[in-house]
Parts: C-alpha cells; sequence; structure tokens
C-alpha cells in the first residue's frame, strides 16, 4: 500500500470518516449536554397516605433527595425500599432512594421534600448517532477494502 495520501482519495473512505466524526459529536451532545432541575414541595400531612413528589420528574436522573420531617408528636410510616415506622418529636433529616411514600396515623407532620435531577434534553440525538456510527464504518470499511484491492 502507498503513502498515507492513497488513502484519503477513496472518497468513500473520507465519507465514512465524516459519518464517524458526525456520530462522535452527535453522541457527545446527547451525554454532556445535561441541565440540572429542581423541584421542591413543603407542607403539613394530616392522617392518611401521601406520596410525595412528581410523577413526571421521576423519568429525570436523580442525584439528590432530601426529606426533613418534623413534628411535635406525629406518629407515621415511611415506605420507601425498606418499611420503616416513627414516632417523631422533633426534626429528622432523610435521604430517600425513590418516592417516599408517608403514611400518618397520629398528629401533624410538617415536611420539606427537595429533589435535584439531571435532564438530558438531547438523548435522542443518540439514536441518528448510531446509525451515522454504523453508516460511517460501514463506509471507510468498504472504502479501504477497495484501496487494497489495487
Amino acid at each position: 500500500m502507498g503513502p498515507l495520501s492513497t488513502i484519503f482519495r477513496s472518497k468513500l473512505f473520507v465519507t465514512g470518516l465524516v459519518f464517524l466524526f458526525i456520530a462522535l459529536v452527535l453522541s457527545a451532545v446527547s451525554v454532556f449536554c445535561y441541565r440540572t432541575v429542581h423541584y421542591s414541595s413543603s407542607g403539613t400531612l394530616g392522617t392518611g397516605q401521601h406520596v410525595l413528589g412528581d410523577e413526571a420528574f421521576e423519568g429525570y436522573e436523580v442525584t439528590n433527595r432530601t426529606l426533613v420531617l418534623s413534628s411535635e408528636n406525629a406518629s407515621f410510616s415511611l415506605l420507601w425500599g425498606n418499611y420503616t415506622s416513627h414516632n417523631l418529636s422533633g426534626r429528622i433529616t432523610l435521604h430517600p432512594s425513590g418516592r417516599p411514600v408517608i403514611n400518618v396515623y397520629r398528629g401533624e407532620l410538617n415536611y420539606t421534600y427537595e429533589v435535584t435531577a439531571r435532564r438530558y434534553p438531547y438523548v435522542d440525538l443518540s439514536i441518528p448517532a448510531l446509525i451515522f456510527a454504523i453508516t460511517g464504518t460501514i463506509f471507510a470499511w468498504v472504502g479501504l477494502e477497495r484501496l487494497l484491492r489495487r
């Protein structure tokens, strides 16, 4: 095979490299361009079952959850992962791994629930990036094969 400049004379090979570069740019944009979004709610929970948070917000990549509960004398159970039951006089700070479900049996429970998450608005660009990567690999491979046959 001749010098390196001979490889880049193949239009099919160069087209394949361009497609691979486009795939690289699209995939980088889909992964590295994100926004940090916050959700916060607070209030007082009375007797009954309460699901905290926003279901639409749960589709994002959650990086931090903080649940602060306070009461003078409340009896409640907290469901997330493991079932926990508490009698609370004072204040506690928890970091649940999922949306908390609180059953208040007696008293009132003050809460502050804050969630921080990453939202990837350009994640759909990964599909064209895959198509460009596969097409570019095929073009580059066929172009290189044609050069080697000469």
